[in-house]
């Protein structure tokens, strides 16, 4: 037997034993999850536990990645960045620097 073809079915068996190790973990935690790989020759093998929201959160993921890429492209000077408000109704502390 050839090898390589040896070697490509031992590499794909410790892949699938590492995604179904993946997905025990996960189901354990998490009540929806989707995981994907890409291998070595470009190709993808995704898993998830449903379907529906497999697709919800590639979406969200793509939000986020095109939302982080958009930011390091720009220019920090044109960047507009949204804080989020704090709390300032905390008086454990005065202006003066006395408490």
């Amino acid at each position: 037997m050839d090898h390589n073809f040896e070697r490509n079915i031992l590499i794909a068996q410790a892949t699938e034993d590492s995604l179904e190790k993946a997905q025990s973990i996960l189901s354990e935690f998490f009540q929806h999850f989707a995981v994907v790989v890409q291998y070595e020759d470009g190709s993808v093998m995704h898993v998830s536990d449903n379907s529906l929201v497999e697709k919800a959160l590639y979406k969200e993921a793509l939000g986020m990645i095109k939302e982080e890429k958009e930011f390091e492209d720009c220019d920090l000077e044109d960047c507009e960045i949204e804080w989020e408000d704090e709390d300032d109704s905390d008086d454990s502390w005065s202006q003066d620097g006395e408490q």
